[in-house]
């Protein structure tokens, strides 16, 4: 599997959600400058890259993991169900010729029966 490394402390690798950007007002802006939230000097972003660092390297696999194949079991539909979705579908047919909307309900299935 590759793991891209990141390069977290080089600013213009940053994503943009670590950059604060001014909205134009006084009130947002530091004197015009980009205001950010990543601090090439802040411990926790150099723990973090460290971090993660780390996990890149002490992976095992540089390749997909195989997958076993998987059984799965349908439970039988319940004769309940199917007789209650053919009830709908009847009165939804029943509709639909009296309100002159014959045509639109035609192949109408409820619940694939």
């Amino acid at each position: 599997m590759f793991i891209p490394t990141m390069q977290i402390m080089d600013y213009s690798s940053l994503p943009h959600f670590c950059r604060k950007e001014g909205s134009g007002s006084t009130r947002h802006s530091s004197n015009g400058t980009a205001d950010n939230c990543f601090s090439l000097d802040h411990t926790y972003h150099q723990q973090l890259y460290t971090y993660i660092k780390h996990q890149a390297t002490h992976k095992e696999t540089n390749s997909p993991i195989k997958q076993g194949s998987v059984h799965v079991e349908f439970p039988e539909p319940d004769p309940d169900d199917t007789a209650i979705a053919l009830t709908i579908e009847s009165e939804l047919h029943k509709l639909a010729d009296q309100n002159g909307l014959c045509k639109s309900f035609n192949g109408l299935k409820v619940n694939g029966v």
